[in-house]
This record gives C-alpha cells, sequence and structure tokens, in this order.
C-alpha cells in the first residue's frame, strides 16, 4: 500500500475530532475566545442544543477585516508568538486549531468590524459586508451534516441543551466581571450578572437543589506564587458524591483528582462516611507552573508546585472548619449547663438533619446535648457518669420493650447505643459487635429486592434518553429488564419509557433510570448491578441518627 499525503479538508476533520466532540466542544472554544477579547458582555444562542445552531456574541476588541481571512486558518492564533509563550500563559486559547476545527466539520459565519467571512466544512468564502461593528458574533450552523459518522453520535438536543448549560456555567464561574445571558430557542433562561467571586458562585451553586446558600462559607490562603479561595457549605449541607467538588486554576476549570482527594481528605473528620461537601476551589497559580498543553480540551494540567497547592489547601480547609466548630462552641456556652451527662429528649427526626447532629455518640434513648465541638476538653469523670445512665432502669426497660417483637432464639443481645451516627453497638454473651448501620440495611433491601418481583404499573411513565449504544441494547435485551420486574416501552429512537418497576423500588425510579442509562451488560450483571445501586442509595446512610426500636429491628 502506497503511502499519500491527505488531503487538507480530510486532514482537518480528523484532526477536528480531538477538538470538536459535540455542540458544549464548540461553546467551550467560542467562549474562550470571546473571553480572551476583552469582552464584558458575552451572548449565546442555541437551537436544538447547539445542534442546528449555535452563536456565541461578544462586545470585545472584535477582529479586523485584514485578520479574517486568517481566523480558520490551521494554527493561526493571535495569543502565543515563540515557544516560550507556553509557558506564561494568561489566555485561554492558544493552540490556534479550535476555529479551524470547528469550521472543517460545519458552517461557520465570522462578523466583526462590519465584514463577515463564511467557512463551509473547510471552504472559504470571500469577504463580504457585515452587520456586526462592535465585538465579534460567531455563528455555527449544522455541526458534523456532512459527517454522519460523527453526527449520530449526538444526542438529543435536550441533552445536548445540557451539556451546553454546564460549559457555559463553568466557563462564567471563572470570570465574574462579564455578564453572561444563554438564550435556547430565543428564549433567555440563565442570566448571570456581573458580580465578586463569591456572588458569582453563589449564584451558580445556588441551581443545585440541595445547596443551602445560607450555610456557605469562604476560605482564602496564599503561599509564595499561589493564592486560593474556596466557596464552601456548612459541614451538615453535603453530598453523596464528589460532583460538586470543582478546582479552576488560573479561571480554567481543571479535572485533578489529587486536589480533589485532598478536599475530601480535609473534610473528612466533619462529614460522615461517603459524604462529599459542596467546594468551588479557585487557585491562582505563577503561570511558569502550570502546563495546560497536555490535552485539547485543555480539562487537565500539570501543576509544578502541586504538594504546595494540596497542603495549603488542606491547611485552608481544615482551619475554615476548626473556626467554624469554635463559633459553635462559644454560642453554646453561653446555655445553661445541663445537670448530668445525657438529657431525656427523645429524638424525633422532625428537625432539619444539621441541626440534628449534634453528638457522635448517643445512646439508646437519650442524646447528648452538647456538640462534639463542645467536648474539646476531656472530662475524666465522663465513663462513670455513662455507667449510671446506661444503668436506669428507665434505659432497661425501653431496651426490653424495643426488643418485644424480635423471636425468642435472636432476643440473646442488648443494643448499647449508636457511636459517630454510623455505628451500632451491641453486646452479646461473650462479645461486643460494632455493626455498619448502611452496609447491614443495604444487604436486607437488596436481599428483599433479589426475591420480591411483584410489578407496579407506573401512573406516569418515566420517560427518559439514551444514547445510541444503549439504544440499540435495549431494542435487544429489554427482556433482560422484564425478568427483573422492569418494564420499558421504546417511544421513538433513543427515547423510552420506564412504565412499571418491583413494588419495592418505589421512588427509586430515577435510579433505575440512571443505570439503564449507562448499563451494557448481560442479565446477572445488569440484576446485581442495578439492585445493588438501588439498595445503596435506599439505605440508611453513614451519619444518619437512628432511634433504638430502628436500630433493634434493623440489628
Amino acid at each position: 500500500m502506497s503511502i499519500r499525503v491527505l488531503d487538507p479538508i480530510v486532514a482537518s476533520r480528523i484532526a477536528a475530532g480531538e477538538v470538536v466532540e459535540r455542540p458544549g466542544s464548540v461553546l467551550r472554544e467560542l467562549l474562550d475566545n470571546a473571553i480572551d477579547s476583552g469582552a464584558n458582555v458575552i451572548k449565546v444562542y442555541l437551537e436544538d442544543g447547539g445542534i442546528k445552531s449555535l452563536t456565541v456574541s461578544d462586545n470585545g476588541c472584535g477582529i479586523t477585516e485584514e485578520d479574517l481571512p486568517m481566523v480558520c486558518m490551521s494554527h493561526a492564533t493571535s495569543k502565543v508568538s515563540t515557544l516560550n509563550d507556553l509557558f506564561s500563559l494568561k489566555t485561554l486559547g492558544f493552540r490556534g486549531e479550535a476555529m479551524c476545527s470547528i469550521a472543517s466539520c460545519s458552517t461557520l459565519t465570522i462578523q466583526s468590524s462590519g465584514k463577515k467571512i463564511t467557512v463551509d466544512n473547510g471552504n472559504q468564502g470571500k469577504i463580504v459586508p457585515g452587520s456586526v461593528t462592535e465585538g465579534t458574533t460567531v455563528t455555527m450552523l449544522e455541526l458534523f451534516e456532512k459527517i454522519p459518522a460523527r453526527r449520530q453520535f449526538l444526542k438529543r438536543p435536550s441533552a445536548e441543551l445540557s451539556e451546553c448549560r454546564k460549559v457555559f456555567t463553568e466557563k462564567a464561574l471563572g470570570f465574574e466581571n462579564v455578564e453572561f445571558l444563554l438564550f435556547s430557542e430565543g428564549n433567555l433562561i440563565t442570566h448571570l450578572q456581573k458580580s465578586d467571586k463569591k456572588g458569582r458562585t453563589l449564584q451558580i451553586m445556588s441551581q443545585e437543589k440541595n445547596f443551602d446558600t445560607d450555610l456557605a462559607v469562604t476560605m482564602n490562603a496564599e503561599e509564595e506564587d499561589v493564592k486560593l479561595f474556596a466557596v464552601a457549605s456548612d459541614p451538615s449541607n453535603y453530598r453523596r458524591d464528589r460532583g460538586q467538588i470543582k478546582v479552576f486554576v488560573n479561571n480554567r476549570i481543571i479535572d485533578c483528582f489529587p486536589i480533589v482527594q485532598t478536599v475530601a481528605n480535609a473534610y473528612s473528620s466533619a462529614l460522615p462516611g461517603g459524604a462529599f461537601p459542596f467546594l468551588y476551589l479557585f487557585i491562582e497559580d505563577n503561570p511558569a507552573l502550570i502546563d495546560f498543553n497536555i490535552h485539547p480540551a485543555k480539562r487537565e494540567c500539570k501543576i509544578r508546585n502541586q504538594s504546595i497547592v494540596c497542603s495549603l489547601a488542606s491547611a485552608m480547609i481544615r482551619k475554615s472548619l476548626l473556626s467554624e466548630r469554635r463559633k459553635e462552641a462559644a454560642q453554646i456556652r453561653h446555655e445553661p449547663e445541663p445537670q448530668e451527662l445525657f438529657s431525656s429528649r427523645e429524638r424525633t427526626g422532625s428537625t432539619p438533619e444539621h441541626k440534628n447532629r449534634t453528638s457522635d455518640f448517643h445512646y439508646s434513648t437519650e442524646e447528648v446535648r452538647k456538640p462534639a465541638a463542645v467536648r474539646e476538653h476531656f472530662d475524666p469523670s465522663w465513663f462513670e457518669r455513662a455507667k449510671k445512665v446506661l444503668n436506669k432502669t428507665s434505659d432497661k426497660e425501653q431496651i426490653r420493650k424495643s426488643t418485644a417483637n424480635i423471636p425468642a432464639k435472636e432476643k440473646n443481645y442488648r443494643y448499647i447505643g449508636q457511636i459517630f451516627n454510623t455505628f451500632l453497638i451491641v453486646q452479646t454473651q461473650d462479645e461486643v459487635l460494632f455493626i455498619d448501620q448502611h452496609a447491614a440495611h443495604e444487604r436486607i433491601l437488596y436481599n428483599e429486592l433479589t426475591s420480591l418481583k411483584d410489578v407496579q404499573n407506573l401512573v406516569i411513565p418515566h420517560r427518559f434518553e439514551t444514547d445510541t449504544d444503549v439504544d440499540g441494547f435495549l431494542l435487544e435485551n429489554s427482556f433482560i429488564y422484564q425478568d427483573m420486574g422492569i418494564l420499558l416501552v421504546r417511544v421513538e429512537p433513543m427515547v423510552w419509557e420506564l412504565t412499571g418497576i418491583p413494588a419495592a423500588c418505589r421512588k427509586n425510579e430515577q435510579e433505575i433510570v440512571n443505570y439503564i442509562q449507562n448499563a451494557t451488560g448481560d442479565a446477572e450483571e445488569a440484576e446485581k448491578g442495578l439492585f445493588a445501586v438501588i439498595s445503596c442509595h435506599s439505605a440508611i446512610k453513614a451519619g444518619d441518627p437512628i432511634d433504638s426500636v430502628t436500630a433493634s429491628n434493623l440489628i
């Protein structure tokens, strides 16, 4: 087979695959250029989630008529001129590949300085008069129209719109001095006005339904070339995944597991097991110590002083948590001192969780009045007083009542209490058991799910979208889920409806859908994986306080 040089258009379309995956990729690059232009107002217009049309308009410095023909040329850029410039980057764009890649797989029109030029899938037209005199307006039409093999991997417009909104908000987080407006089908759906760093961050974090802006805290630290600023949640306001730990380096969002892990570890002493904070960390570092030129999408970077950044972030978070605990302790010291170690109030579970989490260790019928923050000074007499409380007749009577309905052969234990709101302490004849409440409950639920197949039809079907791989898998293998009591109906290509679920899976429709959207395994793997996910999400969590009756039933 002979070697040949590829046609320039073919070569550019191949190269475009590294930069342009979907409309969100195009939006990311166009927003970079708009921000680099010095704009303070940026407007984005989408049609069909950006598949049909995507326009970014800014009021920046604009492009001269002389430069317009070079905008879509490969490796043409105004950001760098020498190799050394790569080691002191202060712009978001720098490679000179994005516009060329976008123009090779769509119809791209650029207007600025009263002129416009159109590049149709790699074929550049002539400069003609345009209507934009201030800033620049770039419009992309029909992404991948002439590359059907790529277009079929795009998701439905609603899914692409969701991805574009994510890109839009992530870019806006780094540039609070810029006003951002997002329109879809002609309607304004997001408007982020100019603000300070905290204000912009709270604007976006408040879009998370579980985030309470009243419990937000700010942190900052500085050392040598590094400045850190973070907006985070109070420890009582947390998530069950790392999805809201976001890291920005020099205003660019990056994926950096070591830093995310540092944040999680710093919070570990303040959160229950399996819980993670809301925290947006902004890192300002010397550009000479940062290399973004390692990933086409610029989502990764090398940080030469990463150990310093991680150490500083950890110290900043721990200092903030300690400060919050001291404030809480100072407030409670003004309350009357309790007469004994435990109060007689029963935990009802009706108050908000962040008000209930007042003790690392509470007994079966009584709870500690003071939060952990107050117990900074060790009292050597606590154990003797605790024994007196445990030996009270009322405690013994409550334990007896809580186990009254348990078969005699299973009564050979005594429930002592719960520690760290995570482990149940149980005394048997010759042992003390520490039971992980989440793991125990998860196993019980899993056994129930795998043994019960009663189907409950949904009054309102749960509609969801899939990608092409999952759509094809479901067409051939939907019987796998039907055997599990999960009924699926295909409404149209890549759109399905969940019409029935096992009765034991009530209120878990979204977890079922999330699993189906990402699973293409065999029947045994699907059943085991799905029911394991549902059991985990439905089980009592580490950190959840439970009463003695619930604990005894679980034991």
